[in-house]
């Protein structure tokens, strides 16, 4: 009997471990995206003079702000290894547009270029504003 009741104790430790992990994974993507609205909206080109900061989310999620109400998210059609780690990249724009397909370089820590991947649609996202969330908490409460 007791036996059965230490393993049983050694298994939900081990299961609200899981849990626990799984609710520390709230990722930089989640967190960004949390202040903006999808639209679902997407565009294969933008024009690159519009694009202000770009913001790496994680491997496949960039961030193309246009001010700081608006923005692109491009989300890219395979997992870019090392994107998330370094955190930068460049690219040559051709013919005036940025464009799905369009290789890009992630940089290391000393600006080298290194792997080249490949950019996805860009999809316009809007900042929520403070006033939306307010009228849905007044919502809420109601």
């Amino acid at each position: 009997m007791m036996k059965s009741l230490i393993l049983s104790a050694a298994t939900l430790l081990v299961a609200s471990g899981g849990l626990g992990a799984e609710e520390v994974k709230e990722t930089k993507f989640d967190k960004v995206m949390a202040k903006y609205e999808r639209s679902g909206e997407t565009k294969r080109c933008v024009n690159p003079s519009r694009l202000g900061e770009s913001q790496i989310l994680d491997d496949t999620h960039i961030l193309f702000r246009l001010s700081p109400k608006k923005a692109y998210l491009n989300t890219l059609p395979r997992k870019c290894q090392s994107l998330k780690f370094y955190q930068a990249i460049t690219y040559t724009v051709r013919g005036g547009q940025l464009c799905a397909s369009d290789m890009f370089q992630v940089l290391d820590q000393n600006l080298r270029p290194g792997m080249s991947c490949s950019l996805g649609k860009f999809e316009k996202i809007k900042k929520i504003s403070a006033d939306k969330s307010d009228d849905a908490d007044d919502a809420v409460g109601r």
